[in-house]
């Protein structure tokens, strides 16, 4: 009777466990703030890659410069503002930095509440 009490107790230990296992924590984002440089990392499912294009196409970027669909960027990309800052995008990963020393406070901050922006919407996709 206790082997078997045992091996219900262990099977429903390891179902319990079974879910965390199939979990996927698969959003990681890292900022970086100093007094040269802000810069954000971020990487999630490659299925929030449009989400991401989207909110950028409508909040940060100039019409002349968007992502369509399938858009792999890698460059430094000036604003009509003149705010200039690098980019590299690909399915399921950005990396934004914007150099302080070359852009007003009102471009910096503006980038800053982009990315901000960026890890909310991460989390709710």
């Amino acid at each position: 009777m206790k082997k078997y009490l045992l091996s219900i107790i262990l099977g429903l230990v390891i179902l319990a466990a079974m879910p965390s296992c199939f979990h996927s924590h698969d959003i990681s984002i890292s900022i970086s703030d100093d007094d040269d440089e802000y810069e954000m990392d971020a990487a999630f499912r490659r299925s929030q890659t449009h989400a991401v294009q989207v909110y950028l196409n409508d909040r940060l970027l100039n019409r002349g410069t968007k992502f369509s669909r399938n858009d792999f960027v890698d460059d430094e990309i000036t604003l009509d503002d003149k705010t200039t800052f690098y980019i590299n995008s690909n399915p399921g990963s950005l990396h934004i930095k914007i150099d302080k020393s070359e852009n007003s406070e009102e471009s910096c901050e503006r980038i800053r509440v982009a990315c901000e922006n960026l890890k909310v919407i991460l989390a709710q996709n």
